[in-house]
């Protein structure tokens, strides 16, 4: 048997307040615990559900609209399926580098006074952070708080962190546009919109973990040359001094 969590521990796990998961449960969303006796245990399979319902209201889904994902997901296939296959998915593109904060906690990571409140806004609208209903900060991506504290300590101001961050994402979402097109033309099957069995999806989520893999990789190596080469080339001078 896996890991199995209390209610609270499961929201605290999750990054949400029990009252959610209550909400999740009242609405469809989430499937009811396993009781024994008064106490009802959640395993990871909730856990997996709770984090692909945070990343599509992330997306801008309602509610009512991630029902309806949910339910078109789940037509002709058993629980067990929907559940294996989304745990696959979500190890692969859900919040695994999450981290909730105190909003103390937050910032204390960056240099005294460096982070408003109108760029805590700016960051929520970004993406980068979230409230949570127990009034604490999500932060979507701990290398996102590392990263840029490590710059505003160098000395960099958060509001051009941002900017930087903003005009970075175009980027990366070029990218990672061409590494999803070669996936569904080249590697995933022509009919797999069409609907797969519980092992086609799964070796199909696998393919795509190997491919997010393999992207990092050639992604990192492209940016390693091209620092050094761009180093080189407006730094040359200096470097030689």
């Amino acid at each position: 048997m896996g890991t199995e969590y209390r209610l609270d521990d499961l929201a605290r796990n999750a990054g949400v307040a029990s009252t959610t998961v209550r909400l999740y449960q009242n609405k469809g969303l989430l499937a009811p615990p396993r009781l024994e006796g008064r106490t009802g245990w959640y395993d990871d399979t909730h856990l997996s559900r709770l984090r692909l319902i945070a990343r599509l209201q992330g997306e801008g889904y309602s509610l009512a609209g991630i029902a309806n994902l949910l339910e078109q997901w789940e037509q002709g296939r058993s629980l067990d399926a929907v559940i294996g296959v989304e745990a696959e998915l979500d190890a692969l593109i859900g919040d695994v580098h999450a981290i909730v904060l105190d909003p103390l906690e937050l910032l204390e990571q960056f240099p005294d006074g460096s982070m408003t409140p109108e760029l805590m806004q700016r960051a929520a609208a970004l993406g980068l952070v979230q409230l949570t209903d127990n009034g604490k900060v999500r932060v979507t991506d701990r290398r996102f708080l590392e990263s840029g504290s490590a710059l505003a300590r160098l000395g960099i101001p958060a509001d051009v962190i941002l900017d930087e961050w903003e005009a970075l994402v175009a980027h990366t979402d070029d990218v990672a546009a061409r590494f999803v097109t070669l996936f569904e033309t080249r590697l995933a099957p022509a009919d797999w919109q069409q609907g797969l069995d519980t092992d086609e999806a799964r070796e199909l989520a696998g393919t795509l973990a190997q491919l997010q893999a393999t992207a990092r990789q050639v992604l990192a190596a492209a940016l390693d040359a091209s620092v050094a080469r761009l180093g080189r080339e407006r730094l040359g001078e200096l470097i030689e001094r």
